[in-house]
């Protein structure tokens, strides 16, 4: 395959020489490359997910966005989306969204990759009950598991939103679905966009289509939250705009403070026109407000406006990137800074840009902001630029600094990444759910080796010790007789025991948590 050519020679000149405009363009002349989520890597350069025409792409940058290394993930004819990227403290990289692999049509994948840009795992996931599937979104958990919300119908779109419990090992720990027919019977297509936590709070933003209560014989689209508690389970969902027959999509939310939070999106109203919007809801699942960004509000250049991606300039302002149809055949994307009541303070339209512009805040307070740059020729480019509050360009960074330092083999090399050896599930009961993970987690299990005893030690290996407290292991002889008891405790993973003097037989092995059997086997002296 054709290697990228990464950074556009003439930007990256100007820039070196003038110490000017923080922007890019990252690609090959005539080929489409399209960013998805740019986030900042522990090293503060940067990591884009991105496309390289049908194939996925990932590029990482050094502080200034200057292009360090990539690896393209699969070889023709793949197909592969990367939508989200998340790393852990040890560097590695988690790759999610969707691949086409002699299958149709496209179903969920995950990645792991080290801190070298190394191939860990591949996992892929692939369901006949289901029509297709893709991971839309992900974040990673206290203990260092991940959470990735994916799209998924079955045939009559009964269930269709599901969060998927993945190790760091790419184990698949369970599967629950939220939005159902089961509660909500007159739902039609929904999706969820993005999974995000704020302090005790799990909301998916997304959106349904669904009838009006007066008008039950026609759907239309509405934005939609579903709150999800600590223990996975779903408290609320909300219909945004439903009493008022609002229509539209919902892409983010921020919170505004402990108890109200802010969705970002699209207003659509006369058709298919829409306009930026803002909507309020609090932590009980209950709409308090909302604020479209009409036309007038902007320019009279701006006939159109929708919002994507959002972070917080300060205590009542923010910064959200939006997109912008600008005259009968224009259209670009932009940045648009306003407050929680409809004031907009700045906005600028990006010329030539295209595609979901993708905003991160950085360690400094500035915003990095991937998006695409559309030649003439209709090709296009990976477009990364940083601003500042006002939406002005920021300067680049002099000096030299450290990138990569968990990798032991630097340089990084560019690359292609393989997926052929993708481990494949092809059966849903393969994943238990979350209801039944849940049962199992309650149980300990213990293996006991070797089995039989014919020396003086026997090992207890142990599973699930973790989601327990005040634990005790006893064994007792057949006759119920208490031959050995020691404390043992949150993730322990083996106890060795002396059996030295036991007579020989069948023995028991319980262990209780606060009282209750938890966890047993049995075992032979002989």
């Amino acid at each position: 395959m054709k290697r990228v050519i990464l950074v556009s020679v003439l930007i990256l000149a100007i820039l070196t020489a003038f110490s000017q405009k923080w922007e890019h363009t990252i690609g090959e002349p005539n080929h489409y490359e399209d960013s998805r989520r740019v986030i900042e890597y522990y090293d503060n350069g940067y990591l884009i997910p991105a496309q390289y025409d049908d194939l996925g792409w990932l590029v990482k940058t050094d502080i200034n966005g200057v292009v360090l290394w990539d690896k393209v993930l699969g070889n023709y004819p793949e197909q592969v989306i990367i939508e989200k990227t998340v790393y852990d403290e040890q560097g590695n990289i988690y790759l999610f969204g969707t691949l086409h692999q002699y299958i149709e049509p496209f179903w969920p994948l995950a990645i792991k990759l080290n801190a070298c840009g190394e191939l860990q795992w591949c996992k892929h996931l692939y369901f006949e009950e289901y029509v297709d599937g893709a991971f839309y979104d992900a974040i990673m958990l206290e203990n260092g598991d991940l959470l990735a919300v994916a799209n998924m119908p079955d045939e009559d779109q009964h269930d269709m939103i599901y969060l998927f419990c993945i190790s760091p090992d790419g184990e698949y720990k369970w599967k629950k679905s939220y939005a159902s027919c089961d509660n909500y019977p007159d739902f039609e297509m929904r999706l969820g966009s993005r999974i995000q936590f704020f302090d005790d709070i799990y909301i998916i933003s997304g959106y349904v289509y669904s009838p009006h209560p007066n008008y039950p014989t026609t759907s239309s689209i509405r934005p939609m939250f579903i709150g999800i508690d600590n223990d996975f389970k779903e408290i609320w969902l909300l219909e945004f705009g439903l009493m008022d027959n609002m229509k539209g999509k919902a892409l983010e939310t921020i919170q505004i403070n402990g108890s109200l939070f802010m969705g970002v999106g699209r207003y659509r109203y006369g058709g298919n026109h829409m306009n930026a919007w803002a909507m309020l809801y609090n932590d009980e699942g209950e709409q308090t407000g909302y604020q479209v960004i009409s036309n007038d509000k902007l320019g009279p250049e701006v006939n159109e406006s929708t919002f994507y991606e959002i972070e917080r300039v300060n205590d009542s302002i923010f910064i959200a990137t939006a997109g912008f149809l600008y005259d009968e055949e224009g259209n670009s994307q932009g940045e648009i800074v306003f407050d929680t009541i409809g004031n907009v303070y700045n906005y600028v339209i990006r010329a030539g840009t295209s595609g979901s512009p993708h905003l991160y805040k950085t360690f400094d307070n500035k915003y990095v902001i991937a998006t695409s740059y559309r030649y003439p020729d209709l090709s296009y480019d990976v477009y990364l630029y940083k601003v500042n509050d006002s939406l002005e360009h920021d300067t680049i960074y002099p000096g030299n600094y450290n990138y990569d330092s968990l990798c032991t083999e630097l340089p990084i090399q560019s690359g292609v990444i393989d997926l052929a050896g993708c481990s494949i599930i092809t059966n849903i009961d393969d994943v238990p759910w979350f209801e039944d993970y849940n049962k199992k987690k309650k149980t300990i299990r213990i293996k006991a080796f070797p089995n039989p005893v014919n020396g003086d030690e026997i090992t207890f290996k142990f599973q699930n010790m973790e989601h327990h407290k005040n634990m005790e292991l006893k064994c007792f002889n057949v006759f119920g007789d208490l031959v050995f008891k020691e404390r043992v405790y949150q993730y322990q993973g083996k106890s060795e025991v002396s059996v030295q003097g036991w007579y020989s037989g069948i023995y028991i092995v319980l262990v209780y948590t606060n009282g209750q059997i938890v966890g047993h086997n049995k075992f032979i002296v002989q």
